[in-house]
């Protein structure tokens, strides 16, 4: 059963703040818009830290490449209790963010969720995730699009992206996009309670993964969604700083395989001196 967490009733205004109160009135969620544009037919994409960090490097790419304009963060209770230090000496409570993105090439904007964590605990992602789609609904989204990590345990030379959606045809749209779709197990916390929760109120939702090892942060699974988004929403993004960054990480690969070979080799003649 979904647990509703639903906005105060007053329109959306600039520098306003919304808290949002559990029913035992201990944990809360504090959302603080400065800004709130008229976006036009806009689409949701949410990604949160997961493995490899494959949501959040989309994500970054995304808010980064575009020049999208942030405006709003959420501070909440469910996420970890920690304090975060920022490259000038300064210190910031673990929140959420929204940006948006005015496409001049067409009628459909971008709304843009991030964050530095996911929440810690089950009740959190599912009350997190109902603000998410709150706010959603307050922009007048119709599709919600969650990214993440599809962890094999293993290195693969050619990762797929796999994908799942809310309705048929939104899966037939990811198979024309050459996204393998997932038909069995489950996928967690808010990537995936996101587009769960947007089928339940209405919404469309569909969840796209990069295939990675879960071993190590992996731009290149993130590489691979950003391709699958850019034919899907007509963007031309420059990938060029993530396709060196998981250049880097393969050379760093090759040289840690290496050298675990020349250990294997050099063991049985190797003696202990202590």
């Amino acid at each position: 059963m979904s647990i509703k967490t639903p906005l105060r009733s007053h329109s959306l205004v600039t520098k306003q703040s919304w808290r949002l109160k559990s029913p035992n009135m201990q944990e809360s969620i504090d959302l603080h818009l400065t800004e709130t544009p008229q976006l036009r037919n806009p689409i949701m994409i949410v990604g949160l830290p997961d493995s490899g960090r494959v949501a959040k490097i989309v994500l970054d790419h995304l808010i980064k490449t575009l020049k999208a304009v942030k405006i709003g963060y959420l501070y909440s209770e469910y996420l970890p209790p920690r304090l975060l230090m920022t490259p000038d000496g300064q210190v910031d409570l673990m929140k959420h963010e929204i940006y948006y993105w005015v496409n001049k090439e067409s009628q459909v904007d971008l709304l843009l969720y991030t964050g530095d964590a996911q929440p810690i605990l089950p009740e959190g992602a599912f009350r997190l995730s109902e603000a998410v789609i709150d706010l959603a609904q307050k922009f007048g989204v119709n599709l919600i699009v969650t990214v993440g990590a599809f962890i094999t345990g293993r290195m693969v030379d050619k990762p797929n992206v796999y994908g799942a959606a809310s309705e048929t045809a939104l899966v037939n749209e990811l198979k024309e996009l050459d996204v393998k779709i997932i038909d069995s197990g489950a996928v967690t916390w808010m990537n995936g309670l996101i587009p769960g929760l947007a089928k339940v109120r209405n919404m469309k939702g569909l969840f796209l993964s990069g295939e990675t090892s879960g071993f190590m942060v992996d731009p290149r699974a993130a590489i691979i969604i950003l391709r699958v988004l850019t034919r899907k929403l007509g963007l031309d993004l420059d990938m060029s700083e993530l396709e060196k960054q998981a250049g880097d990480v393969d050379i760093a690969l090759k040289k840690a395989a290496a050298g675990e070979r020349f250990g294997a080799d050099q063991s049985n003649k190797s003696e202990y001196i202590g």
